[in-house]
């Protein structure tokens, strides 16, 4: 079907210029499936492979116990082993083809069920701190893109005759339009990140376990340094960072509700992360002679 779609839209529109995205997998684990779409043979001598896709979608016990959603983090670790093993099979069969994760989020339980109950506002940064985590742990196997899968979700809406659409899902405030702290979160990223400069570094934590907190920090071009950091717990967190005293964080957790990461200097090197915050503190600048 992939190959007889593209041999389709050349026929009409003799533009061979178009890239395809393969596959679109919502299962796990399903090898076989990998292997034989990015074996070459398995196609026309003119089809190109240029990108596959797969989905992540962490699911909850409640819809409405933010301590349960604690356990959304272990599953992407589990996630990413298996991104490891699809990766090793790419690189084997089709290396010059891409790669694009372009659903990950998670989907809390009855979700498409009219009347269920309403999730706590917390939720969200919930879902944020997953995908802020998901972000930085995939982007670590040079995975091109970790999208999301839907701007608009919502409940059971009545007055308009809507049934529900995952609304656990949605980017965005069905009612007013604003951005979750999903969106907030993939845009802090967006415009924080170099692509093409910065560079990932080890970073150590005293949190060895990595229960509480993730950290990932970054340098780049003119001495610039960056640390992302996600609280994934269900509680506060203390982080003490040295040498970020004169810096700026950007934070958005659940007082920054459905605005933008809020902005602070910090004076000190102890940072209170509240429940499922996502942190981007920007080191202060050193001299290099």
């Amino acid at each position: 079907a992939y190959d007889a779609v593209i041999q389709g839209i050349r026929r009409h529109t003799n533009n061979y210029d178009m890239k395809y995205v393969g596959m679109a997998l919502g299962g796990h684990n399903e090898f076989d499936w990998y292997r034989y779409f990015l074996n070459h043979s398995n196609h026309a001598p003119d089809i190109p492979l240029d990108m596959i896709s797969y989905h992540f979608y962490a699911l909850a016990n409640s819809r409405t116990d933010p301590k349960d959603w604690e356990t959304l983090f272990s599953q992407l670790d589990t996630f990413t082993f298996e991104v490891e093993q699809i990766e090793e099979i790419r690189k084997l069969l089709s290396p010059e083809t891409r790669t694009t994760i372009d659903e990950v989020g998670v989907i809390l339980p009855d979700d498409n069920t009219p009347g269920a109950p309403q999730f706590p506002m917390i939720y969200w940064n919930a879902a944020a701190a997953l995908y802020a985590y998901s972000w930085a742990k995939i982007s670590r196997q040079r995975i091109d893109v970790v999208g999301h899968s839907q701007l608009v979700g919502y409940p059971e809406l009545p007055d308009l005759q809507l049934q529900p659409q995952y609304p656990s899902v949605a980017l965005l405030n069905w009612t007013t339009g604003e951005g979750t702290a999903k969106y907030w979160t993939t845009k802090l990223l967006i415009e924080t990140v170099d692509i093409d400069n910065d560079e990932g570094v080890v970073t150590q934590t005293s949190d060895i376990s990595g229960e509480n907190i993730f950290s990932q920090a970054f340098v780049g071009k003119n001495g610039r340094r960056w640390v992302l950091i996600i609280n994934k717990r269900y509680a506060n967190v203390d982080v003490f960072l040295p040498g970020c005293t004169g810096g700026r964080m950007q934070i958005i957790n659940e007082a920054s509700g459905f605005g933008p990461a809020t902005e602070v200097t910090l004076t000190l090197s102890r940072i209170t992360l509240s429940p499922y915050a996502i942190a981007v503190v920007h080191m202060p600048s050193v001299n290099i002679e």
